[in-house]
């Protein structure tokens, strides 16, 4: 297993979150890989399986949402809180390719008491922007 870049959580916090993401069978099925955490942001890459594709042989718009969402969510939970969405929104700008590795940058924007808000890239392997998206997280509760 790779490892995991730690840019100043908690290590407690920090290995919870890492125990989750890797017990999560929805990541381990998508292919997603954490990468980096810090305070307020989460960073987890996709190397796109065929299995993943769409009609046209890029990677399905759903997938690309779920890799924006768990980066968004991720990034909340840096900072001990448990989430769920509330709302997504995601614009698609490039496609990505079969086999062409992206990452997705997920960074909390404002955190407050019940609400929070986060945004998240795809990148890919020429830096460009794939997709950006906005996300509303319902707080459940302190981790």
């Amino acid at each position: 297993m790779a490892t995991i870049r730690n840019n100043g959580v908690n290590q407690e916090l920090f290995e919870e979150i890492v125990r989750d993401f890797n017990k999560s069978y929805f990541s381990q099925l998508m292919g997603f890989k954490l990468i980096e955490l810090g305070n307020g942001s989460a960073t987890i890459e996709l190397q796109p399986k065929k299995e993943l594709l769409n009609i046209m042989g890029i990677l399905h718009g759903g997938v690309s949402a779920a890799l924006c969402d768990t980066a968004m969510g991720i990034s909340v939970r840096t900072f001990g809180k448990t989430s769920v969405t509330v709302e997504l929104k995601i614009n698609y700008l490039i496609p990505i390719n079969p086999g062409e590795k992206v990452k997705a940058y997920g960074k909390v924007i404002k955190l407050g008491e019940n609400i929070c808000v986060a945004e998240s890239e795809i990148i890919n392997e020429e830096n460009k922007v794939a997709a950006k998206s906005l996300g509303t997280y319902f707080i459940l509760k302190n981790s």
